[in-house]
């Protein structure tokens, strides 16, 4: 009965105040992440608001907000939105949609963020995330993917496997997910990733280089 107190306790509570989040190597790891986001977010001088496609239950909104940064969220989940629209007061603009058909105009956002998201889909979904997250960006597009690190090569000495997702049973939307776990990109593959939406590599920020397995590609819109 105590466990499952806690558990719906662990429910309502923002996912930003949970107890994992206090954790020193989630605390390290959340500000290595975001100081990559704000680098590049610097670097292009971005005119605000920003984009975040998805937003989830409002990634580093906290953190945004101090820096003095405005950003827009959309996410397809309703309790994420919920959450998003709840993690900074005032609140952050956070609509429910599917960021395959986003309620935006052409080129609306100087600068899009899309986070722990694209990669972990098939392609087929990819390629249309791909292109819908170039279609709202005037400029810049930042995109969260996972590479080769001392991490993964270790895991492979010891010849370590995860598991595949049953994606066959997943509800919705997430029967699109990929069934492997990990996609490690090169540069090369990130390229090849963009250019169908016209998108191509502007810079490479490394959440922490050949130690984390995170990356952010930072994408320039093609002219015309």
């Amino acid at each position: 009965m105590g466990e499952r107190a806690e558990e719906a306790r662990h429910c309502t509570v923002h996912p930003l105040h949970r107890p994992r989040q206090r954790r020193l190597a989630r605390r390290i790891n959340n500000y290595s992440i975001y100081r990559a986001l704000r680098r590049a977010i610097r670097d292009c001088r971005a005119e605000q608001p920003i984009l975040m496609a998805p937003c989830g239950y409002g990634w580093f909104f906290d953190r945004f907000r101090q820096d003095r940064i405005e950003v827009v969220g959309i996410d397809i989940e309703p309790a994420a939105v919920e959450f998003a629209r709840a993690a900074v007061t005032p609140p952050m603009r956070v609509l429910q949609g599917n960021i395959l058909e986003m309620p935006f105009n052409d080129g609306e956002f100087d600068f899009v963020i899309s986070n722990r998201f694209v990669l972990h889909f098939n392609a087929e979904f990819r390629a249309k995330a791909m292109k819908e997250l170039a279609r709202v960006t005037r400029r810049h597009l930042l995109v969260h993917y996972d590479s080769n690190s001392l991490r993964q090569i270790l895991r492979r000495i010891r010849g370590a496997q995860e598991p595949e997702r049953d994606v066959e049973h997943a509800p919705g939307w997430k029967k699109t997910k990929r069934k492997e776990r990990k996609l490690l990109y090169t540069p090369e593959m990130m390229a090849a990733e963009g250019a169908p939406a016209g998108l191509r590599v502007k810079e490479l920020y490394y959440v922490c280089y050949m130690l984390s397995d995170r990356v952010y590609c930072l994408y320039e819109k093609a002219p015309g």
